[in-house]
């Protein structure tokens, strides 16, 4: 039996999103963007009951934490939150000011870039399809390219491979 869960950020937000989370604290102000792609900075499901159970612009300074990991981050973008059905441990997702991905997680000793050489603006979702079969498992990162005619792009993480490292065209 499989199930997949899907959630995609959509909608604006007017105001700033903090979470608490282990010992650490989540927050950074709006920051704005524009492209051919409407920006989303908030999931439209409840936080929490979506897997996304936090989106944080990045504030004007670029800096965000997470776990107490502090990352600089592209300005207009959002560091999300995931809560993995398939895994113990939230991951956080942010793009850097190079616009690479980055992640981390509760014990990973600081950010670290997904692998594959991905670029993007921001972050955008996330998919997770999990089983009774573990080796059926896989969890997947959407990432969006403001105004790029193929502009949402995915990579997907199996226990058996880790992160993949390629990146593909998927949908929104």
């Amino acid at each position: 039996m499989r199930f997949t869960r899907r959630t995609l950020r959509q909608g604006m937000a007017a105001a700033w999103i903090a979470l608490t989370m282990a010992a650490s604290l989540i927050t950074s102000p709006v920051a704005g963007a524009a492209g051919d792609v409407e920006r989303a900075s908030a999931s439209t499901q409840s936080v929490g009951a979506s897997g996304i159970i936090a989106v944080t612009p990045v504030p004007a300074n670029g800096r965000v934490s997470c776990y107490g990991y502090y990352g600089t981050f592209l300005v207009g973008s959002d560091v999300i939150v995931v809560d993995w059905v398939t895994s113990n441990n939230n991951e956080c997702f942010g793009i850097a000011t190079d616009r690479t991905i980055w992640h981390a997680w509760q014990g990973s000793g600081g950010w670290k870039r997904l692998p594959g050489n991905g670029h993007a603006d921001d972050t955008w979702g996330i998919e997770e399809v999990f089983s009774s079969d573990p080796a059926d498992t896989r969890r997947t990162i959407k990432v969006v390219i403001y105004g790029a005619a193929r502009p949402y792009w995915c990579q997907t993480y199996t226990p058996a491979t880790d992160w993949t490292g390629i990146w593909y065209a998927c949908n929104p």
